[in-house]
């Protein structure tokens, strides 16, 4: 590559001292326009972000740790409770419903079904899709876990109750609003 046609590349511009290609300048500015987002997003909020997340990891450690002596991980009971609820659900939407992507949910799906909790079966009104179930294993493995360790809002321990109900009211509302901000900008960016 001669020197000269190294500086029309994007990443060469600026060693050069050319200007950037109108493509190569718009795609300069969303970027840093977004770099520019995510620092006063982190400067902002990070005293709230890092408590939000201690909060989650404890509560995470905390249920993990309580389900470990059934052999079972809390995304696992939660599916395991949500397959016994319905007639199936396609991997897709166990995806959306456990926030993971697609090959973290194939890998746990494969585990589930290699220890016999789960199988995975063509969908009767439209064969082209496949269903994931829950198998008589799956159910027994449920049933032997006691209900305070994965009935929601039901386990021995509530951190919730070291709130007054209005506090309660008022945290649920404040994280409402940050969960509808999260929403908004994950479907800003799929625009």
């Amino acid at each position: 590559m001669s020197h000269m046609s190294k500086c029309w590349d994007f990443k060469y511009s600026f060693e050069c001292g050319m200007p950037l290609p109108l493509p190569a300048f718009v795609e300069l500015q969303r970027v840093v326009a977004q770099a520019e987002k995510i620092v006063r997003i982190q400067i902002m909020s990070k005293p709230i972000m890092d408590l939000l997340s201690h909060v989650h990891l404890s509560w995470k450690r905390r249920i993990t740790r309580d389900l470990a002596p059934y052999g079972v991980t809390p995304k696992q009971i939660f599916l395991l409770r949500r397959l016994a609820e319905s007639e199936g659900i396609a991997p897709s939407e166990i995806a959306e419903l456990l926030y993971a992507d697609r090959p973290s949910i194939t890998s746990m799906l494969g585990t589930m079904e290699r220890v016999g909790w789960i199988e995975r079966v063509k969908d009767a009104r439209d064969g082209r899709r496949l269903l994931v179930r829950i198998t008589a294993q799956g159910r027994a493995t449920l049933a032997s876990v006691p209900k305070p360790l994965w009935r929601s809002g039901k386990t021995a321990f509530d951190p919730t109750a070291s709130l007054t109900p209005e506090e309660r009211s008022e945290l649920t509302r404040l994280l409402g609003k940050l969960a509808h901000a999260f929403e908004q900008d994950n479907d800003n960016e799929q625009d």
